[in-house]
């Protein structure tokens, strides 16, 4: 993994990555509320 590791910092090259070697990089999927439904719950406590 040392080699992935390095090789992240080469421009325009893709490193392919199992789900394992991601969470221990510290990847993490996106969970954040859209702008759209940030809005509509601003509304909802509007009501």
């Amino acid at each position: 993994m040392r080699d992935k590791i390095l090789d992240l910092n080469t421009p325009g090259l893709v490193v392919e990555v199992s789900k394992e070697e991601a969470a221990e990089l510290g990847a993490f999927e996106e969970d954040a509320l859209s702008e759209e439904d940030a809005q509509e719950a601003t509304e909802e406590q509007e009501d």
